[in-house]
């Protein structure tokens, strides 16, 4: 039986909470494509390495980052992830967390994730899919945004 995409996705989280990075992109394609807002100019990455190199150079600064919790949602060969994501590192004036809430679109072939998409609004992503953006919401019980 051929695994599904959010099967799939569901295997990058756990690879990425248990093993760290390096696990996670052996779901990537090779000349996967990665687009995140957040890094200067809304950089895009290109290939695997890269990905690598490049989210390895930001995950450093912490001891510990992981997928709290997340909701995914398929969409064609799409995934879009809803993430809550928490770290904890040690800078130069002492402990410091971090937790963010955000989304990533994965789109798959052939088994493999061959573009990523950050998003920090979640509602963004969901709409951009085609989808209510009011899902980001439906997480928290007191309605306010996930993202």
């Amino acid at each position: 039986m051929t695994e599904t995409n959010s099967e799939i996705f569901d295997r990058v989280i756990d690879a990425f909470n248990r093993r760290g990075l390096e696990a996670a992109v052996e779901y990537f394609d090779d000349d996967v494509e990665v687009y995140d807002p957040d890094l200067p100019e809304g950089m895009r990455i290109l290939g695997r390495q890269a990905v690598l190199d490049t989210f390895g150079q930001i995950l450093a600064a912490f001891e510990t980052m992981k997928v709290a919790d997340y909701e995914s949602i398929s969409v064609g060969d799409r995934v879009i992830g809803l993430i809550h994501i928490a770290g904890y590192g040690e800078g130069r004036r002492g402990g410091m967390g971090f937790e963010q809430r955000d989304a990533h679109v994965m789109t798959f072939k052939d088994g493999k994730i061959v573009y990523w998409r950050l998003y920090l609004d979640q509602a963004e992503a969901l709409a951009d899919a085609g989808l209510d953006p009011g899902l980001a919401y439906a997480r928290r019980p007191d309605g306010s945004p996930n993202s």
